[in-house]
């Protein structure tokens, strides 16, 4: 397992962190991160490393190895000094979309009452998101709520349906659920945190 040398954990996490922060204040909207040259797995997307190199220190925990490769976590603690936990232990989750994963994402913590911000955030790896019809998308997002003017819509390819109405429902007890970090193979990411309200539209 290589550590990363040329990311900078200052200047460039600094400036990955601010594209993660617009992300989730504007959520339903896609950003990129600026291309930089890891050595990541190739179960992890460049933007998925990023995410754990801007945002992970050894205060933070993280479960990857339900459906990643077990070199997963091992390149994220190595680089981050993040703890790996039971995903029902877990703040951040690293999870592929194109897999059925309805019993994953129910065993991701949701916060209670008293502490609603204990929850999980996903790192939900899926084929392709867009603001704009793609072909072969599996189902249209219609996203509203709190950063919304009205509502966005998403087009998403290589995402089970049964795991986004997994998430669909864990969001209905708000304020607790799990905030959603979706990225593409395009590197692509885009925010849905679980204040969002979701709406599902197949594709016929």
């Amino acid at each position: 397992m290589i550590k990363e040398t040329t990311f900078d954990p200052i200047f460039d996490a600094q400036q990955s962190f601010r594209v993660l922060l617009n992300a989730f204040g504007h959520p339903g909207t896609i950003y990129e991160f600026e291309k930089y040259k890891l050595n990541q797995p190739v179960d992890l997307y460049p933007s998925n490393a990023v995410i754990a190199l801007a945002l992970f220190d050894n205060n933070v925990s993280f479960h990857a190895s339900s459906n990643y490769a077990e070199f997963a976590e091992s390149y994220i603690q190595l680089n981050t000094s993040a703890q790996i936990q039971n995903i029902s232990e877990a703040d951040y989750v690293f999870l592929n979309g194109n897999e059925n994963i309805v019993h994953l994402i129910n065993e991701c913590k949701k916060g209670d009452l008293s502490y609603p911000e204990k929850n999980a955030t996903i790192i939900l790896k899926v084929k392709q998101i867009s603001t704009a019809i793609i072909s072969n998308y599996d189902f249209q997002l219609v996203l509203s709520g709190p950063g919304i003017e009205s509502n966005k819509i998403l087009y998403i390819n290589g995402l089970l349906i049964e795991n986004m109405q997994a998430i669909q429902l864990a969001n209905m007890e708000f304020p607790l659920g799990l905030d959603i970090i979706l990225t593409d193979a395009h590197e692509n990411i885009c925010s849905i945190p679980r204040s969002i309200v979701l709406q599902i539209i197949q594709n016929n």
